[in-house]
């Protein structure tokens, strides 16, 4: 006889949406017959935190901002509860943070030892956290809980939750998973966390999981389908709430709609980008399933979606489009893409008639050489190509970007921005993002660090506790400030998004103050 599984999202986490990880492994597991459940404890913990320090002033705003309002008119009303998580945060506990709980103490762990003085530090979570954790155990009772840590703004609160189950219910057996585990946690080798967490679980859950719940089962991993269709069974969808936070339609889609979030294709399509983790084998192992497969669950499942995780090829972009066009299936979708030359006019225009409102995809140091360097296999000319197919199509485009990658120049990131900028003045780009170039371990970049001129000073490889280890530390010969030119690109871009400082030369934004 297999245990019974409860499956926990722990806060803090985008609010407008479940993280799709439980609905995934519900779906999976539930279909080869486990009695499995899932609750989402973020969202639960976050309403009642608002409500306890916004009184009812924020249960009415959150009242309608679960509601079905255009985006426009939830502004005000997002303005006011942002302005209460900041009061939050100032006042009561610094580690607060809307979608996240002490992101910024966990994102680069050395040390499990002080780790663990933060789990048994009293904080602004641990009341109802503690309230639903008791309120789901009572109700399920459990052989076995699992939670899902996407993220280092979800860590700490899993481990106060491991701590409190141990404590109240010691048979049950705990298992950690998620992006956070697969990237951060592969190296460890420190017992101490295993105080709170029975098992770790790298990379896809399904079937360590069904051997936890039933030792003696047979099922492997060809026996989990290509695509999976989530569950959403034990979430309540009327608790989730949006959160405008700025009048660019694209960099609201975060925040904002009840997206149903769907895995395309398992892994990535190109997995050759020098910057990314393509050992891992949630990135390495490509796998494509059939068109009507992810059509059949999109019918099922309501009318929007966000294809989440790895780029969506664009092979099966057009499958699925011809099927939902064929099935005269009304719905909305984006998800992220690869700026490649295959997606011509033709396939554009057959995204737009079958309901894609928006894609995001990466640009990176908006710069040939660098692009080149990386491996990234594209052009800016070829980008630009099709970009224009997208605005001619109406579909909307969000820009993810870098800098501070090993070689480049201040030059060279003035030149990105200058070719940013006038991607916003064509209108071929709606938002965009700077991120930080991260060395991590997992990487080509690591493995060859010496093809891209620098020296890797990783302060983990002698130590005999490991916990968290995946970016690396390392040194550039006659590297620029990237902290004072990552301030101004991002200050840029931000104005960019909102359609300010459009015709102002790129400079302006390194001589502001």
């Amino acid at each position: 006889m297999s245990k019974r599984l409860l499956l926990l999202t722990p806060p803090l986490l985008q609010p407008n949406c479940p993280y799709p990880a439980t609905p995934h492994l519900v779906g999976f597991l539930s279909s080869k017959g486990f009695d499995v459940h899932q609750r989402d404890l973020s969202i639960k913990v976050v309403l009642d935190l608002l409500s306890k320090y916004g009184g009812d002033e924020a249960e009415e705003l959150i009242e309608f901002l679960q509601g079905p309002a255009p985006f426009i008119e939830k502004r005000k009303a997002s303005a006011i509860i942002d302005e209460l998580a900041v009061w939050i945060r100032d006042n009561v506990d610094e580690s607060f943070g809307f979608s996240r709980y002490a992101e910024h103490l966990c994102t680069a762990i050395d040390d499990f030892g002080e780790f663990e003085k933060l789990i048994r530090r009293r904080s602004i979570i641990d009341a109802p956290l503690k309230t639903h954790l008791k309120s789901v155990m009572d109700e399920i009772k459990p052989d076995v809980v699992g939670f899902t840590c996407p993220f280092p703004g979800t860590l700490l609160a899993a481990f106060k939750a491991a701590r409190y189950i141990k404590q109240h219910y010691p048979k049950v057996r705990l298992v950690l998973g998620g992006g956070y585990v697969s990237s951060e946690l592969r190296s460890m080798n420190d017992t101490r966390p295993k105080k709170y967490f029975d098992d770790f679980i790298l990379d896809e859950g399904y079937i360590p999981l069904a051997k936890i719940l039933s030792p003696r089962t047979r099922l492997t991993e060809k026996d989990v389908p290509v695509f999976v269709k989530p569950s959403y069974r034990g979430l309540d969808m009327s608790e989730y709430f949006d959160v405008v936070e700025t009048d660019n339609f694209v960099t609201t889609l975060w925040s904002a709609g009840k997206w149903r979030k769907l895995i395309m294709a398992r892994g990535c399509y190109w997995h050759k980008c020098a910057f990314c983790d393509v050992k891992l084998p949630y990135i390495g192992c490509f796998k494509m399933p059939k068109a009507t497969d992810i059509v059949d669950a999109m019918q099922e499942l309501g009318t929007q979606f966000h294809f989440v995780d790895e780029a969506m090829p664009p092979a099966l972009i057009k499958g699925v489009c011809e099927e939902i066009l064929k099935r005269k299936f009304k719905c909305e979708w984006w998800g992220n893409i690869r700026f490649d030359k295959a997606f011509a006019p033709s396939l554009v225009r057959l995204m737009a008639k079958a309901g894609c409102i928006a894609v995001t995809g990466g640009l990176e140091c908006a710069n040939d050489r660098l692009l080149k360097l990386m491996n990234k296999g594209i052009t800016l000319e070829s980008s630009k190509r099709v970009l224009k197919a997208f605005k001619a199509s109406g579909i909307a485009v969000h820009a993810y970007l870098m800098y501070a990658f090993p070689t480049q120049t201040k030059e060279e990131a003035l030149g990105a921005l200058d070719y940013v900028r006038s991607l916003f003045v064509e209108g071929l780009i709606d938002s965009a993002f700077w991120h930080r170039f991260a060395l991590t371990v997992h990487s080509p970049v690591a493995a060859n660090p010496e093809a891209f001129g620098i020296t890797i000073e990783d302060s983990q490889l002698n130590k005999r506790k490991i916990f968290a280890h995946n970016e690396i530390f390392y040194t550039e010969k006659r590297s620029p400030d990237w902290l004072s030119i990552g301030n101004a690109l991002t200050l840029a871009v931000a104005n960019y998004c909102e359609g300010r400082g459009l015709k102002k030369n790129v400079k302006f934004w390194f001589i502001r103050k």
